[in-house]
């Protein structure tokens, strides 16, 4: 037996420690077992009611949560858990599950994981002593590019409580790091769909993957092209709209290497005018806390969602 079936074999005799931890992320809570076929091989065995069937049955993605959870099952506060590539064969939520109890144990102990998946790039983990490494070859080797301290600082000003644009480093933008190099950096997200309408109407495209959903405002741009830098993009534009064309400048000379113009207009489309509108009462104050009269019934909608959630039907 190779290591990992003898250690499940070690695992049986605890395993409701050990389902503790694969519940959290199999919230079907299967039972399993360890089975041996006629020519003595042994298999993983998950049983449904009065079913049965092999793991062979149910595809690479469970087998590795077990491998995961094996892992981090039998570690100590302290140990170093390496993980290649977490995301094979899993489903979206099962990927978000496992990166979740990752996370979880990282409290205490050093993981350190490879991965194509965007799912495992967490912005609050690496604003809180994370490390984001990537690995590139330009064709001369493997060059490998760390975010400085600087960085995760831009990071997390990005990140934190944009509600005009939210999703300055949501889930497309976290593609960024997995995207090869000619990536373009537009103000907002308006930029980002309309640009390559526009490219269309001119019978031509634009060669190139449009970062996330824009930067949340034209002086954001230089600080996503300091992260593009420190990780090494070397084929980067910037397309600023006609009223920011006075930073196009400052860009080139902070960096000489990447491209920045701006549009002729002052904005991608033409707007009309905003009316005033009256003052709306909302749950939280000016400074986002829940105002105190709204606490018992928030509180209660809360609880009846979660309730709801956990119902089984």
């Amino acid at each position: 037996m190779n290591n990992f079936q003898y250690r499940l074999f070690n695992t049986l005799k605890n395993q409701t420690a050990f389902n503790e931890i694969l519940h959290k992320v199999l919230p079907s809570k299967p039972e399993w077992s360890i089975d041996q076929s006629d020519e003595g091989n042994y298999f993983l065995k998950f049983y449904n009611g009065k079913h049965a069937h092999s793991s062979d049955g149910l595809g690479e993605g469970i087998v590795s949560i077990f491998s995961i959870v094996d892992s981090l099952y039998d570690s100590k506060k302290g140990d170093v858990i390496v993980i290649d590539e977490p995301e094979l064969s899993l489903h979206p939520m099962l990927q978000k599950r496992i990166f979740g109890l990752l996370k979880d144990y990282a409290k205490d102990r050093q993981i350190v994981i490879s991965t194509h998946s965007p799912y495992f790039v967490d912005i609050p983990s690496l604003t809180c002593g994370g490390s984001l490494i990537r690995v590139v070859n330009h064709g001369e080797g493997s060059v490998i590019y760390q975010l400085s301290t600087h960085g995760q600082e831009i990071l997390e000003k990005l990140s934190s409580n944009n509600l005009y644009n939210p999703h300055t480093f949501g889930l497309n933008a976290k593609e960024l790091f997995f995207l090869e190099d000619n990536i373009v950096v537009v103000e907002g997200q308006e930029d980002v769909l309309l640009l390559p309408n526009v490219a269309e109407q001119l019978g031509m495209e634009i060669d190139a993957s449009f970062f996330g959903w824009g930067a949340g405002g034209a002086h954001n741009i230089e600080h996503i092209c300091e992260l593009l830098k420190e990780l090494g993009f070397r084929k980067v534009s910037g397309i600023l709209d006609g009223d920011k064309a006075s930073l196009v400048k400052g860009l080139k000379e902070k960096f000489p290497n990447y491209h920045y113009v701006h549009i002729a207009a002052d904005d991608i489309r033409t707007k009309p005018e905003r009316k005033a509108s009256d003052c709306v009462e909302g749950l939280l104050d000016e400074k986002r806390n829940l105002k105190e009269r709204y606490k018992e019934h928030t509180k209660a909608l809360f609880v009846a969602l979660n309730a709801y959630m956990k119902e089984h039907f």
